[in-house]
């Protein structure tokens, strides 16, 4: 650990860069998620303010399954201020960057509320032209002869991949990226009160969100980060889907075995 943290101090691209990078085809979930979570404390220590809970090694390792195709979808059910967006945010940013392979090519985050999957794709973006990340990955938002977009809710890398936000009350039918599918979407806070108080809205939903994972590419994934707000809606039928492909991990309100 030594050697890490002083190859982290040396401002070397060439040392510090291999700390991060990684590749599905040799390395194991353990060692991806060791990597990531060492690259966000390393360039984002203001996301952990706080001791890490046990369940977020649970969280980590189901939106790194969801990233390699190993499950179909994660559902992340937890109470507000539990980091799921946050780490979740993290780690689609550190796989854009660091996957040297580039598994994912195009990623959609969907949510109710068309302000707050902005703010996400945003959020993501800014992670990546963050100075001290700019220095170390330079090639993500390289200039090159294709016409890419940068905008608040959608941008392309130099490396081929985009990621855009949306609605989930939008229809999600013919959604191509260079004549390729979505293969990985984040659909954030999609249910609410406002949702639940109409059967008709709901069900309109939840029909998207459908259309939207049907029309994955092959071998894509989901992951729903949401809160356990009523046992009627969207993310009640979810629950009631858990399989071996469908993960779901659902954190109480509070719980001080959880500390």
């Amino acid at each position: 650990m030594d050697t890490i943290k002083e190859i982290l101090k040396s401002n070397d691209r060439n040392r510090i860069k291999p700390l991060f990078l990684f590749d599905l085809t040799i390395d194991t979930d353990e060692k991806i998620i060791f990597k990531f979570n060492l690259w966000s404390r390393n360039f984002f220590p203001r996301y952990f303010s706080s001791k890490d809970a046990s369940f977020h090694k649970k969280i980590d390792l189901h939106n790194l399954q969801t990233y390699k195709g190993d499950i179909d979808s994660f559902t992340d059910i937890a109470f507000r201020g539990a980091a799921k967006t946050a780490r979740t945010k993290l780690f689609i940013a550190f796989c854009i960057q660091n996957d040297i392979n580039h598994y994912r090519k195009y990623i959609k985050v969907l949510s109710a509320d068309g302000t707050n999957s902005k703010q996400i794709v945003t959020d993501i973006y800014n992670m990546m032209v963050a100075p001290r990340i700019i220095d170390i990955y330079p090639e993500i938002f390289e200039k090159t002869t294709a016409k890419r977009e940068e905008t608040m809710g959608s941008f392309t890398t130099a490396t081929g991949i985009k990621c855009v936000a949306d609605t989930v009350g939008t229809d999600q039918r013919g959604a191509l990226q260079d004549e390729s599918r979505p293969d990985w979407i984040l659909f954030e806070d999609f249910e609410n009160r406002t949702t639940l108080r109409s059967a008709k809205k709901s069900l309109a939903i939840w029909d998207n969100m459908e259309e939207a994972r049907t029309g994955l590419a092959k071998g894509g994934a989901c992951i729903y980060n949401c809160n356990y707000i009523s046992e009627l809606g969207n993310v009640q039928r979810l629950v009631e889907k858990e399989n071996d492909r469908r993960k779901v991990l659902i954190i109480p309100i509070m719980d001080n075995r959880l500390s």
